[in-house]
């Protein structure tokens, strides 16, 4: 009696991939926890309060949800893979408007912190396009069924 593979190719490394973001990023915010632990109620204006929980909301999404909708996914729960968009976005989103908002009331942007901190490059500009590539190649590649392996 042979040994009915149940996980394919891609559920593996779906899951190793989930593994790396969740590692790699929560590395990041241990070595630099002031980027991403703010206190909202510090800011005298509610939009920029607002602004702030949303980006410690889409970060705690892309660094910690992305890769359990992932770890999902690798464990036969494809539906997941539905959420990696908003998990991918909300983050980047959130740095816009917070770049909108600065330089309306400052008439600066502060972009600056992209070259002071090039690891910011990953979590602001790289991981979030990574996840949308992940989500597009799930997405058009699912059939509804049982992947084959070669």
């Amino acid at each position: 009696m042979d040994r009915v593979k149940r996980l394919n190719q891609i559920d593996y490394v779906t899951g190793i991939i989930g593994a790396m973001m969740l590692i790699v990023y929560w590395l990041i915010i241990a070595t630099l926890p002031d980027f991403f632990f703010v206190n909202p109620t510090g800011e005298e204006l509610q939009i920029r309060r607002a602004e702030l929980i949303l980006s410690t909301l889409g970060w705690i999404l892309m660094s910690t949800v992305a890769p359990i909708a992932l770890f999902l996914y690798a464990s036969g729960f494809h539906k997941a893979r539905h959420i990696l968009p908003y998990t991918a976005l909300i983050w980047p989103v959130s740095l816009l408007i917070s770049q909108a908002t600065v330089y309306i009331l400052d008439g600066s942007f502060y972009f600056d912190y992209l070259f002071k901190f090039p690891i910011f490059i990953y979590t602001d500009i790289v991981l979030p396009i990574f996840i949308l590539m992940i989500w597009h190649d799930l997405r058009e590649n699912f059939s509804g069924k049982e992947l084959e392996v070669n």
